[in-house]
């Protein structure tokens, strides 16, 4: 079987490596389990890792310690040093570790909104919270961590014209490119691992989600016909994945032989 080629590209110096699992974590700080679990559920379905902070210290101690992609400010009468804490977490990180600060605001807490954007939130979303908006800007974090990331080393996968960059979550293909969302993602990786060979649902679960994650078998299905859309929307990339009836699927590109 022939095997995806490793690229490693040489960026800026000083490089601190990506820690995918952190690029993937949401903080939440938030005193409503009515928030947080439903939200937890939505977050973990889509490759996100929601991690529920209880007071100003564990937010700051998680960005601290593991760079989140985000934090989600439930802004409530008992945040109400939201402001402050979002200033710390400006101060304390660099560009290339920069957090996107989320606030979520009920209509009277509308006052706080010059204020926390003054101390950097990146982004406001209002109650009652939208999963579709909530999505989208955790989609823009993820793609600044993405341009960080192309900007140093890179390890990537390549089969003929088609390259996916590891750290960056990039398709490459013919001059043409763009980030794929994290599950979308993990299952191309797995399937380029494994060219030419049946990968189960139940396997792709397993490499593409986090552990704790409830993902049934039509959910996987779901974001396979996402990633045949992605691409097939790149000019000259022949990419397929094939379904196998009741067993899963297989990745192929047209003109590659097994090699013996």
């Amino acid at each position: 079987m022939r095997q995806p080629r490793a690229i490693t590209r040489s960026g800026a110096s000083g490089f601190k490596r990506f820690d995918v699992a952190a690029c993937n974590e949401v903080i939440i700080w938030t005193s409503d389990a009515e928030l947080f679990l439903p939200f937890s559920y939505i977050l973990k379905t889509e490759g996100f890792i929601p991690s529920v902070a209880c007071s100003a210290n564990d937010v700051l101690a998680s960005c601290t310690e593991r760079s989140p992609c985000a934090v989600l400010f439930d802004c409530t009468h008992e945040t109400q040093d939201a402001v402050s804490i979002c200033g710390e977490i400006r101060r304390a990180t660099t560009h290339d570790d920069e957090v996107r600060l989320i606030a979520l605001l009920r209509s009277e807490a509308q006052p706080l909104h010059l204020s926390l954007l003054q101390a950097g939130v990146d982004d406001f979303l209002f109650r009652p919270l939208s999963p579709e908006k909530l999505l989208t800007s955790l989609m823009q974090a993820t793609g600044q961590a993405m341009e960080t990331a192309h900007s140093k080393m890179v390890a990537s996968l390549a089969f003929a014209d088609l390259e996916v960059d590891v750290d960056s979550r990039r398709i490459h293909c013919n001059g043409h490119d763009f980030a794929l969302p994290p599950i979308e993602f993990n299952i191309l990786r797995h399937l380029m691992n494994r060219e030419g060979q049946l990968c189960s649902r139940s396997e792709l679960i397993a490499s593409a989600w986090p552990a704790s994650a409830e993902v049934t078998p039509r959910t996987v299905d779901v974001h396979i016909g996402r990633l045949r859309k992605a691409l097939g929307e790149l000019p000259g990339c022949g990419a397929v994945i094939r379904t196998v009836h009741a067993a899963g699927y297989v990745f192929k590109l047209p003109g590659l032989r097994k090699s013996e």
